[in-house]
């Protein structure tokens, strides 16, 4: 089995990959708590990250380890870590 080095956006996005974004801020349990006293469902902290777009904006070549923060879409915040998801096989 060949090993395939998966280090640029354009070969997660080659190879079916995707992202996805989790945000501390809307994360933190200050802001959970806040949610729950006011009888609110609490905030997700994880949103979805459009790779295309993002291969649009920062180019196929960009390195995924050290990618620069992606702002999260609900608060804003840049304290957000980007995460790998499995690749897409279809049924």
């Amino acid at each position: 089995m060949e090993m395939i080095v998966l280090d640029t956006l354009g070969k997660l996005h080659r190879h079916g990959h995707g992202l996805f974004g989790w945000c501390f801020e809307c994360g933190s349990p200050s802001r959970y708590w806040e949610d729950v006293r006011a009888r609110r469902a609490p905030k997700a902290a994880i949103f979805d990250i459009d790779l295309q777009a993002l291969i649009g904006k920062r180019g196929e070549q960009a390195a995924v380890v050290g990618l620069a923060p992606i702002s999260c879409p609900r608060c804003g915040s840049r304290k957000t870590e980007t995460r790998i998801t499995a690749p897409h096989r279809p049924r």
